[in-house]
């Protein structure tokens, strides 16, 4: 019961700024216009499908990530006491850096007239126009998630590395496997669990992206990098159309219970397996 105490606060925050934030959103829109209305409306909108097509590509960054992730924890759980300290500090840095400054750095970074192109052009003659061009732009946010949120799914897959027994390891190193099957064998069924609560953070987090998009590409060049998030935020705070960002951001919550769901249920499957 004393436990209870730890998460109260916890519970209450999330009552109030998640719960009754979303009940309030639907009571809003039934009584000013009608959430019907408000649905219809949102669904026929061009913008909110493109917004939509470029968040469910934003989650393509969900694999690179996680195949990442693992195999940099892998070789930092392979190293000394030392050395997997300091590699755990260094990477896990850029996740407590507020996500505005490292938003501006990048921005500043991959002008058309910053660092990198300054070093492309004095090297390899070249420009790239990485905040200008539809495809380079979309380049640049994914690698500013990938960067920011690199560190986080490490320290995950080290913690669940350093749980398995290493009577479990010796005792596979006395049977003679070899590296490739002790990972096949012992290490990827063992951490299958973290995956799947790893991809299904990352899923989510790339879902709900905008302030890396806010910050780097406002959502340009064109419609390039307008997620789902910049849609409601457009729809709220410029069109100051909130019946409209509600019901956008109501869709947005269906989509990831959805997800959460298929995560879940995959995971319990292989549980039971």
């Amino acid at each position: 019961m004393r436990f209870f105490y730890l998460i109260f606060p916890f519970i209450i925050f999330w009552l109030v700024f998640n719960v009754l934030s979303i009940i309030l959103g639907i009571v809003y829109v039934y009584k000013n216009v009608g959430i019907v209305e408000s649905f219809l409306f949102v669904l026929k909108d061009p913008l909110f499908w493109i917004s939509l097509k470029n968040s469910f590509v934003y989650c393509l960054i969900v694999i690179p990530l996680q195949l990442f992730s693992f195999f940099l924890a892998f070789m930092i759980y392979s190293l000394s006491n030392r050395w997997a300290s300091f590699f755990r500090i260094i990477l896990y840095l850029p996740v407590v850096v507020p996500i505005a400054s490292i938003g501006f750095v990048f921005k500043i970074m991959f002008n058309d007239e910053g660092t990198i192109n300054d070093f492309l052009l004095k090297i390899f003659g070249l420009k790239i126009p990485f905040l200008s061009n539809y495809y380079y732009s979309m380049l640049v946010a994914f690698m500013l998630t990938f960067w920011k949120g690199l560190g986080y799914y490490v320290v995950i897959y080290l913690s669940s590395l350093y749980s398995i027994s290493k009577e479990i390891i010796e005792n596979s190193v006395m049977d003679g496997m070899n590296f490739f099957q002790r990972m096949w064998y012992i290490y990827l069924p063992l951490l299958k669990g973290t995956f799947y609560f790893a991809s299904f953070l990352s899923m989510l987090a790339a879902l709900k992206v905008f302030a890396e998009i806010f910050i780097v590409t406002e959502g340009g060049p064109g419609t390039s990098t307008y997620t789902l998030m910049m849609y409601i935020y457009s729809r709220a705070f410029h069109s100051f159309d909130l019946p409209t960002a509600i019901a956008a951001s109501l869709i947005l919550s269906f989509i990831a219970i959805l997800l959460s769901l298929f995560i879940f249920k995959r995971q319990i499957e292989n549980i039971k397996i």
